[in-house]
C-alpha cells in the first residue's frame, strides 16, 4: 500500500506483520522497527489507534500515545497508554511535547498549522 501511494521514500524501513514471528500485541514489530532504523528506545515514543498496537508498544517498554480515531477512549484505556488524544492537533499532545522539550533542554515543539 505504501508503495502504491508513492510514499516509500518517506520511510527508512517498513515492518510488515508477516515478517515477524509474533504479531501485535507482541512487541516484536516495534522492536524490529527500532532495530531496522537504529533508533534508541530511550528516544522513541509510539502513536497507536488500536488496542493490540498499544499493548505492543507498552510491552516494548515505550511510551504510547493513543489516538481515538478508531476506538473509543474507554476501550483504549484498557491497554494502558501513556496519553490519549483525539488527533494530532489535540492540545494535550502539544502540552506533553512542550513538557518533554523543557525536561530535555531542547527547542520547543514545532506545530505546523
Amino acid at each position: 500500500m505504501i508503495s502504491i501511494l508513492g510514499l516509500s521514500d518517506f520511510f527508512q524501513a517498513v515492518i510488515l506483520g508477516n515478517e515477524c514471528e509474533h504479531a501485535k500485541p507482541h512487541p516484536e514489530p516495534y522492536l524490529k522497527g527500532l532495530e531496522a532504523i537504529k533508533a534508541s528506545k530511550e528516544h522513541t515514543f509510539i502513536f497507536e489507534d488500536s488496542v493490540s498496537g498499544i499493548k505492543a508498544g507498552v510491552a516494548a517498554g515505550r511510551p504510547v500515545i493513543a489516538l481515538t480515531t478508531g476506538n473509543p477512549e474507554h476501550i483504549l484505556m484498557e491497554a494502558k497508554p501513556s496519553l490519549i488524544i483525539k488527533n494530532y492537533d489535540d492540545p494535550k499532545l502539544w502540552a506533553a511535547l512542550e513538557e518533554l522539550d523543557k525536561k530535555s533542554g531542547t527547542r520547543g515543539a514545532q506545530r505546523n498549522e
